[in-house]
Formats: structure tokens, sequence, C-alpha cells
């Protein structure tokens, strides 16, 4: 039936096939009670009138089909089955049992028909009409098999008229196709409707966790960007204002060694700005893909060297030792963007982590090499390292530090375009052990050291 169905169809099947399966089974029981009282009755008429081997063949088929029916509905019940166990164990299990009954009530119509009277047989045509009926109404997509029992069913009558020629034998086995072939187009006609109402329906459902999905990220951006103004207002007021404050110190007036302190704090102060206005522009140009990438081949000493001479005078002056391990190792990647990525996380370090020492390492290991920024300070709170790397998001310790939250970002936005990524490792150090990691270089690679 769904043979034809949309890309849209198939991305739900499994989920209609699952929830008719569970409205099914449950609701089933009163299907069993029929389909018990119907071969109680026909094992009560016919015991000793139709063929023993014949008549304890088809009610050993129908007792194993109840019982099992009987039992899984148990089961079912008690402890509901996961969707992968519905999808494959218990919907071709309900098929094959269905089959069985088919199978069984096919042949019973050989081992009844014979032994009965015209009333009787009368009856018999009305319970086989009944009984595909039940099939029409009550099997869903996932378990229906009304076409092997009309083939059966049906079937079987036909050929038992062509060979027993009853009374009006010839139009009842030519009347018996049509009305099978009746009900599987109109149940196809059904099964049509119900499924694509279901589809639309789980179609619906999506799209509006979807949307709500949307709508929360669309808040969460709009929260971050209202983060983002207000700190950049309250962040780049303080270097500006402090500059202003040692500028008024400068003059003729003031003591040599008054304006040597207020020299020093104004090109603080205006450090300050540069990198905070710095880090406002690197987010951008990330964001706008304005970022080009020149993947080369280089000693980690390199690098160290620029780290170390960019933010050794921040370190300094926080009480900071830098510390660096395998600097002959050989990277590689973009020079200058892995010295950016490896300075927000040193920078980061040395603003936040409240530590005496950062120690600055290389590790390759499985075909990649990682860049480690550990330091001994204060560590991570709960929760933080799955949310510092997302822009305008800062860690629960930040403090009076400040900053928009936007280094770390970066820092995975680099790593990214050199086919690397970041994080930090909890519980490696008492403080926090960020690392970048970035495709190992080939052995034997030419090296080239900076100019």
């Amino acid at each position: 039936m769904l043979g034809n169905a949309t890309p849209v169809d198939e991305a739900h099947r499994d989920q209609v096939l699952v929830h008719e399966t569970r409205s099914e089974l449950k609701g089933s029981i009163s299907a069993w009670v029929l389909l018990a009282a119907v071969t109680s009755f026909l094992a009560f008429t016919f015991a000793g009138r139709a063929g023993m081997v014949g008549f304890s063949v088809w009610l050993g088929a129908m007792g194993l089909v109840l019982a099992g029916w009987l039992a899984a509905w148990m089961a079912f019940t008690r402890r509901p089955p996961s969707d992968a166990a519905i999808l494959t164990r218990w919907i071709p299990g309900a098929k094959a049992a269905m089959t069985l009954c088919n199978l069984a009530t096919a042949g019973s119509v050989w081992v009844f028909m014979p032994v009965a009277g015209p009333e009787l047989r009368a009856l018999l045509f009305m319970l086989f009409a009944w009984f595909l009926i039940m099939q029409f109404a009550a099997a869903t997509e996932a378990t229906q098999v009304l076409r092997s029992a009309v083939v059966l069913v049906l079937g079987s009558l036909t050929l038992w008229l062509l060979v027993e020629r009853p009374p009006h034998f010839l139009p009842m086995s030519l009347f018996l196709p049509v009305f099978g072939a009746t009900l599987i187009a109109i149940r196809r006609f059904v099964r049509q409707a119900v499924v694509a109402a279901r589809v639309a329906q789980a179609t619906a459902d999506d799209a509006r966790d979807a949307l709500a999905a949307a709508l929360v990220e669309l808040e969460r951006a709009r929260d971050a960007k209202t983060h983002f103004i207000r700190a950049a207002s309250h962040d780049l007021q303080q270097p500006l204002q402090a500059a202003n404050l040692f500028l008024e110190r400068i003059g003729p007036s003031r003591r040599t060694g008054d304006q040597l302190d207020a020299i020093g704090g104004l090109k603080r102060a205006l450090t300050a700005a540069r990198t905070l206005v710095g880090s406002m522009l690197e987010h951008l140009k990330l964001e706008g893909d304005a970022v080009s990438v020149d993947i080369d081949i280089f000693p980690a000493s390199d690098l160290f060297e620029r780290v170390l001479l960019t933010q050794a005078p921040a370190a300094a002056a926080a009480g900071i030792r830098l510390n660096v391990v395998g600097h002959r190792r050989v990277l590689r990647a973009d020079r200058l963007l892995l010295a950016r990525a490896v300075e927000n996380l040193v920078a980061n370090a040395i603003r936040h982590s409240g530590g005496e020492r950062i120690l600055l390492g290389v590790r390759q290991q499985d075909g990649r090499t990682r860049i480690w920024v550990i330091d001994d300070g204060q560590g991570l709170s709960p929760g933080d390292d799955a949310r510092i790397f997302q822009p305008f998001e800062q860690g629960a310790r930040v403090g009076a530090a400040g900053g928009f939250g936007l280094g770390l970002a970066a820092t995975r936005s680099l790593a990214g375009l050199m086919g690397g990524d970041c994080g930090v490792r909890a519980g490696l150090t008492r403080g926090a052990a960020f690392w970048i990691s970035a495709p190992a270089a080939d052995k034997g690679a030419p090296v080239r050291c900076a100019a």
C-alpha cells in the first residue's frame, strides 16, 4: 500500500506502523474473544463428525494461534516493547500468526463442508465471510494479510464448489472471487486514506516540534546578542574611561614617576580595548566566512615562540609562569590561524584561571596532533564545558575579568577551518585542560621554519 509513497511518507512509515501496532494489539482482545467463541462453536459442532486427522490438525493450529495471541497480548500490555522490537519482532510475528490462522481456516473448508448439511453449509459460508470481514476491519497496515486470507479462504471455497458441485455451485464460484477482489480494493482505498491521514499528522507534529525548537534557538540567540551588546558597552567603556583618567595624570606639573605609572596604565587600558575590539572583529570575520586558510608544515617551536611573544607580558603582569613542552614536534596547520587559536586559549587562562602556571604542549596520537593549554587554576564549574564554546557564553567563574564570551567560540571555528576541533578535558588537572586538534603531518614532509 505504501509502495507509491512520497519521501515524506517513507520517512514516517515506521512511525505509522509502530503507532498502529500499539493501538491494535492493546485493543485486539475483543477480536480474540470472538475468534475463540467461533472456534469453540465449530469444535463442539463438528467433534465426532469431521475426519479425525483433518479436525485435529485444524483444532491444533487454531489453538496455537489463540494461545500465542493471548500470550502476546498479555506480554505487550504488561511490558510494552520498544519501537525497534515492534518493527523487527512483533510485526513479523503477528503476520506469521495470522497467516497460520488463514491456512487453518482455508483447510477447514475441506474438513467441515463435506460433512455439513445445507443449513450448516450456509452458516459456514457466513462464518468464512465474517472471518474475512474481521480481517478487513481489524488488521492494520503493520499486520494485515488480507490478500493471503482472500486467496487462501475464498480460493479453497471456490475449489471445493467446483469439485463437489453442490446446487448453484457455478454462480457461487464466480461470485466468491469478485467478493474477494472487492474486499481487497476497498481495503486498499481505506488504508490509503488512513495512512495518509496519520502521515500528515506525524508530519505536522514534526513541523510543530521543529518550529518550537527554532523559536527556542531564536530566543536564545536574541538573549545572547542582547547580553553581547550590554557586555560590549560595559567592557569597552571600562578601559576607555581608564585611559582617559591616565591621560589626565600626564602633564607638566606631574612628577616623572607618576607620569610613568600613568603611561603604563594607559597602555594596559588601550591594550584591553584593542583586545576586545579584535575579538569582536574576529568573530564577525568568522561568521562571514572571510577567513582564508593556508595549510603549512612547521615546527611547534615556531608556534610557541609567537604565543610567548604575545602572551608573556600579560602572564608576567598576572604573576603566571608559561612553560612549554614538545617544541620539537611538527605541526600541519595554518600558522597564523593556529597561533590565534592557541593565543585565545592562553589569554583565556591568564584572565580567568586564577592559577600560577600555564603549560603549553604538543602530543601526537592516532594520526592527530593535539596542542594542549593546561592551567593549575580554579577550573570549570559543572556544566561549563557543554556551553563555553558557544558564542557569547562564558563560564560561571569568569568574575570581574569580563569579556564577550567570543574567545573559545573563535578558537573552535579556527580549528574547524583547519580540519580540526577543540575542547576541554575534565579531571586531567585541578585547573582546566583545553586542547586543539589538527591532522598530523606526514612523516618526511618538508618543514618550513618561520622567516
